[in-house]
């Protein structure tokens, strides 16, 4: 009987213990934000994102990694990439408030045209194809001016079998402001604390029962 109401004290403190966080779990969310880089009319891409806010302290400056995003933006000219994956990215926040994203991807491509003398040629091009772009936030240093800015380069190289004969579709993007908007706040599922609690109660009545059949034995 002691060992029961051990175990019993001790499931009464664990429910107490789940209860609290449970309370402090509901609150967490999954916010889902769409942006877009852009310079007065000219468009450099848009993209969406979803992140948790879960592990904030709402303390300081934090990040969190992105749950699941995409963006279309550069890519190379003829084929390329139709978006880039956002999974992982961090999204930073401060004093619990989402200020903006730190990420960026790449996109190469190398497509030849080698035709011999047989048929038709001789004939050598080489295209060759990159892009690069980064997403880049501060302001931690001067809270009230917080910037997302968007950085990108795109260009191809062709090429003979010696040297670069011409570049063709270069672009840079140097410092380009980035505009988000909040679209949905989904309440993040969290274990029912009162679930966790019967199931730590059913643990403890089964320890108490093997411990009977053993002293009984």
């Amino acid at each position: 009987m002691p060992r029961l109401g051990s175990a019993i004290a001790s499931t009464i403190l664990s429910l107490a213990a789940l209860s609290v966080a449970g309370v402090d779990q509901v609150q967490a969310a999954v916010l889902t934000y769409n942006f877009q880089p852009d310079r007065g009319e000219m468009n450099f891409g848009s993209g969406s994102f979803k992140v948790s806010d879960s592990s904030l302290t709402r303390t300081g400056l934090e990040q969190v990694a992105v749950s699941e995003g995409i963006f279309n933006t550069f890519a190379t000219a003829s084929r390329g990439k139709t978006y880039y994956d956002l999974a992982g990215a961090i999204a930073l926040f401060f004093q619990g408030e989402f200020r903006g994203l730190q990420t960026g991807g790449n996109d190469l491509e190398i497509i030849e045209f080698d035709i011999p003398e047989s048929q038709g040629g001789p004939f050598y091009v080489k295209y060759d194809s990159r892009a690069f772009w980064y997403m880049a936030t501060n302001g931690a240093s001067n809270p009230d001016r917080w910037t997302s800015y968007f950085f990108g380069y795109r260009e191809t190289l062709i090429w003979d079998r010696e040297r670069v004969l011409a570049i063709d579709g270069r672009t840079i993007i140097n410092g380009a402001e980035v505009s988000y908007a909040l679209v949905n706040t989904e309440a993040e599922p969290v274990p029912e604390p009162l679930t966790a609690g019967g199931t730590a109660l059913a643990l403890a009545g089964l320890s108490w029962l093997k411990h009977k059949k053993k002293m009984a034995a």
